[in-house]
Order: structure tokens, then C-alpha cells, then sequence
């Protein structure tokens, strides 16, 4: 009877392995396409929510996740979502909600009503770690807001972490997955460039490292990603134990040669462009588009900037090393190309 039975197993794996060999089954082939395609979502600012709501209605096929950005803390060290923060999520779920996963993000800015906001505040996320208690306290807040605004997921973008802390952090992330778990809530983390990728982080949240700022406000004239920039930040992500989405920042910067720089987003480039009927150009290092010009004092700026033809660039570029999810920073301010774009990025 073995002998019978070994004999049939024998002859149903040859008998797959021929099916296999003469035509990959229509399933397994999609499959493999959508595993290898662009897969998108994107951050709405809270400041800039008309724009940010409208960008998105006009590439929505386009994009997976949606990520409201966000909730601070206030002198109690607990979650403080703005007015505008508040009316953008709402508006985000009313318009979204049936189509895509709305994702609140959480960031360690210090926002008090009488003295300067902390951005980026080490000394915050040292006080709400820095044991079992507070983190739990920490994380019961995060509950109350999950509970309070009915969101799908969680994003934390917890910046400038102190090196004592990354254990303690790791810590978090574990304890507050489990939570959020319980409650069928996705959890998500955003990650510096600068992050020690070999420390094991917990299996479960989702993880993007940002991909940007090259060049901004600290320092000259440039691209927020250069491909080298690229190579060097996915060597050092590999070591990671985890697979991480990329994050490409949108439009960019104008710098003058006093020292002054100010942000821009893609469509006050391109306005500064025609207004100033400049001579625009693309740069091989980095894909990034950029102009000078003298302005009426006979003072020299210069911009550089993401256009659509960059991100579709920066993308290519991680998806050929197998990279295949990508978050923008930011909507509001996109041109209709980027959004065209964006848009044609929805699975077939």
C-alpha cells in the first residue's frame, strides 16, 4: 500500500512539474506583476489641507495609502491634533475612507501657546520611553486618539532619537504594535537616513526610510536626493532585518546668495520659471530640475526642484534594486503632470 502511494505522489509531482514547465498558471503571472509594480501613497500636510485634499481627488487611483501629517505634543507631553489637522482628517475619511487606508502621523514637534514649538524634540521622546511606565502612558494616549478619530493606521515619525534611546524606542514600537494589533489598527514607521539599520526592529509595523534632504535649508544650492545619496542609504538599509518603502520629497528649495533660502512647492517653481522666463535644466547626478536667475536688485537665486520627470527618475531607480514601495513628502502644490502621473500608477 506505501509502495502504491509513494508511486501516485511520484506521478503528481512529475506531472506538476511539467504544467510548470510548459506555462506559468494567469494567477501566479499578476501576481508577480503587482508584487514588481509601483506601489504609492503620500503625505497631506495639515497647513496646507485645500490644496493637499485636492492633489489627492485628482491622483486617488494612483495612490495606496493615505497619510494625514499630523499630531503633535503639547506641554503635557500628550497628542495635540490642530483645528486644521482635525478638519483634514475628517474630510480625508469622508472623500477616502471606502477606497483607501487613512494613516494619522505622529510627530515628536514640541507646540506650547506661550513659548517656540521644539521641533524634531529629543528631550520629549526621551521622557515618553524612557521606561515601562511612561511608554505605556504613551501609548494609552495613542489609543485615546485611534479611539477618538476612527483612524486605519498609525504612523509614527519620531525624529532625532538619541542613541541611548534607540533600545527603548525598538521597545516601544514592539509594545505599541501589540496594542494596536488587539484593535486591528496597522502601525507604520518612519525612519531617518541616519538610523543605526543593523539595530533587529519588531516584525509587524511597516517601514519607510526618508529619502531626502540632501540639500535644503543646511546647507547650498542642490537636490534633496542624488543618485549616489540613493546608493549609499539602500547599502546601509539592507543591513536591516526589515523591508522598508522609500520616502521622495516633492518640490524644493530657492536659495539666494545672501544666505537665505525658502521652500518651494512644484507648481511655485514652475510659476517662478515662466515668470521669470529662465532657462530651466536637469541635472545627470540627481534627476533634479533647476534655474537661476537676477532678480531686480541684481541678486542671484537659485532653485532646484522635483518634477514629475524626477520622480519618475528616482523611483525607476529604486525599483530596479527591487524597491518597489514609495511614499511622497508631500501633496499640495503638485503640477497636473505629477498628478497625471501619480495617477496612471493604479494596478490593472
Amino acid at each position: 500500500m506505501k509502495k502504491i502511494l509513494g508511486f501516485i505522489c511520484i506521478t503528481l509531482l512529475i506531472i506538476t512539474a511539467c504544467n510548470d514547465s510548459k506555462e506559468v498558471p494567469v494567477e501566479v503571472k499578476e501576481g508577480l506583476k503587482n508584487k514588481n509594480k509601483l506601489q504609492l501613497s503620500i503625505w497631506l500636510p495639515e497647513w496646507q489641507k485645500n490644496s493637499a485634499i485636492e492633489d489627492v481627488k485628482n491622483s486617488q487611483q494612483g495612490l495606496q495609502d493615505i497619510r494625514v501629517f499630523g499630531a503633535y505634543f503639547n506641554s503635557n507631553d500628550q497628542l495635540l491634533l490642530t483645528e486644521d489637522a482635525i478638519e483634514m482628517l475628517k474630510q480625508t475619511q469622508q472623500q477616502f475612507n471606502e477606497t483607501h487606508n487613512i494613516i494619522l502621523t505622529l510627530i515628536n514637534d514640541y507646540v506650547t501657546d506661550n513659548t517656540p514649538s521644539v521641533q524634531k524634540d529629543s528631550a520629549l521622546l526621551h521622557r515618553l520611553l524612557q521606561d515601562t511606565s511612561s511608554r505605556q502612558q504613551h501609548i494609552d494616549n495613542i489609543m485615546q486618539v485611534v479611539e477618538q478619530y476612527d483612524v486605519d493606521g498609525i504612523e509614527i515619525d519620531y525624529e532625532k532619537i538619541a542613541k541611548e534611546d534607540i533600545p527603548k524606542y525598538v521597545l516601544f514600537l514592539e509594545e505599541l504594535y501589540k496594542q494596536l494589533s488587539k484593535k486591528d489598527i496597522s502601525l507604520h514607521v518612519v525612519l531617518e537616513p541616519r538610523f543605526p539599520f543593523k539595530v533587529k526592529l519588531p516584525d509587524g509595523p511597516n517601514y519607510t526610510v526618508m529619502a531626502y534632504n540632501v540639500h535644503g535649508y543646511h546647507s547650498g544650492p542642490g537636490a534633496k536626493a542624488t543618485f549616489s545619496f540613493l546608493d549609499d542609504l539602500l547599502k546601509k538599509i539592507g543591513k536591516s532585518n526589515q523591508n522598508l518603502a522609500i520616502a521622495f520629497a516633492t518640490g524644493g528649495f530657492e536659495w539666494m546668495n545672501q544666505g537665505k533660502t525658502v521652500a518651494l512647492t512644484e507648481i511655485e517653481a514652475e510659476e517662478l520659471l515662466n515668470k521669470t522666463k529662465a532657462v530651466k535644466q536637469r541635472d545627470k547626478a540627481s534627476g533634479a530640475a533647476y534655474f537661476t536667475y537676477l532678480d531686480e536688485q541684481n541678486v542671484t537665486h537659485e532653485i532646484w526642484y522635483a518634477d514629475q520627470e524626477t520622480l519618475e527618475q528616482w523611483t525607476a531607480y529604486v525599483q530596479k534594486k527591487s524597491y518597489h514601495d514609495v511614499v511622497l513628502w508631500r501633496a499640495g502644490g503638485l503640477s497636473s503632470k505629477t498628478l497625471q502621473w501619480i495617477g496612471k500608477q493604479s494596478a490593472e
